[in-house]
């Protein structure tokens, strides 16, 4: 075959799942044309989605080099460095856009970009969570994530660079991001804590004695949709004070939240101080996700 039916092969391959034999036609293309900017990309592509980060950039960097124009290229060259910790490359890649990064850095950097919603998902299990962004392709998660999603309160993730949907924050749309891997896992734990609450105002003391601790909490009952992948990506979503949630509806007493926590006792304190101020909130369960979890693959080994 030559080049062009080569590449047509691959991705011919590629949609129907068979990355192994994408990449064989991919190699044997540029085995015959090494100059061929395309290719080198979307073989940086495959790479990139398999998350063979030090093939991926090397891959980038030479599409790049070959068309020096090519913003998706440079880009993706951008993550594949962060993701393996070379912040020399990442600093060439994103001065491409006009961000700076000191090439010299030996640690990982926070540019401060800003609060965006990233999409987490995890087999059938969407969600969308709102993150620090620290630099182009990382960012740290701030929401308290359901325990299906898989992710922690401050983990480092990678996402991807294309905006797939948008979300509100303080009344403007902003884009969503779709993760690629764990960058760094948090030591949090995500504690459930299923309770009967008579009214708004002892959720807002919840809220306040967790922020007080230093802890994070979110309300399942209110702040959360289960969305499903394609609503994810186009409807927009809200994120509402725990005061104001229920305002339009019926309150809903039985509630769920999620707080993170380093330890057990961080929470009970928090628990203690809540029941002493709201002595009518009855607590049904309190769990940590993460040992439920533990538990249950201990039960299927």
């Amino acid at each position: 075959m030559n080049t062009t039916e080569l590449k047509s092969a691959a991705h011919a391959a590629w949609n129907e799942h068979d990355e192994a034999l994408a990449e064989q036609h991919f190699l044997a293309a540029l085995a015959i044309d090494e100059q061929d900017a395309v290719t080198n990309y979307d073989l940086a592509l495959l790479y990139k989605y398999q998350s063979r980060w030090a093939e991926s950039l090397r891959y980038n960097r030479r599409a790049a080099e070959l068309n020096s124009e090519d913003e998706a290229a440079w880009w993706n060259l951008g993550i594949a460095a962060t993701a393996i910790s070379d912040w020399a490359t990442a600093a060439k890649a994103w001065e491409f856009f006009g961000i700076t990064l000191d090439a010299a850095t030996t640690t990982a950097p926070d540019l401060k970009l800003g609060l965006i919603p990233v999409r987490i998902t995890q087999g059938e299990h969407v969600e969308v969570l709102w993150a620090n962004r620290l630099d182009p392709a990382r960012a740290q998660i701030v929401s308290v994530p359901m325990p299906d999603c898989g992710v922690r309160f401050h983990d480092i993730v990678l996402h991807d660079g294309a905006p797939r949907g948008t979300r509100e924050l303080n009344g403007k749309e902003v884009p969503v991001f779709d993760w690629l891997e764990f960058w760094q896992r948090s030591d949090y734990s995500t504690y459930v804590i299923e309770a009967i609450v008579p009214n708004a105002l002892a959720v807002n003391t919840l809220d306040r004695l967790v922020a007080d601790s230093g802890l994070a909490l979110e309300d399942w009952g209110s702040n959360v949709q289960m969305l499903c992948k394609a609503c994810s990506e186009g409807e927009p979503h809200e994120h509402h004070d725990h005061a104001a949630a229920e305002t339009a509806q019926e309150w809903q007493p039985k509630r769920e939240f999620g707080v993170a926590a380093l330890n057990d006792q961080a929470l009970a304190d928090v628990l203690d101080a809540w029941q002493a101020a709201h002595p009518e909130v009855e607590l049904v369960e309190v769990y940590n996700a993460l040992d439920a979890d533990e538990d249950a693959e201990d039960e299927s080994v």
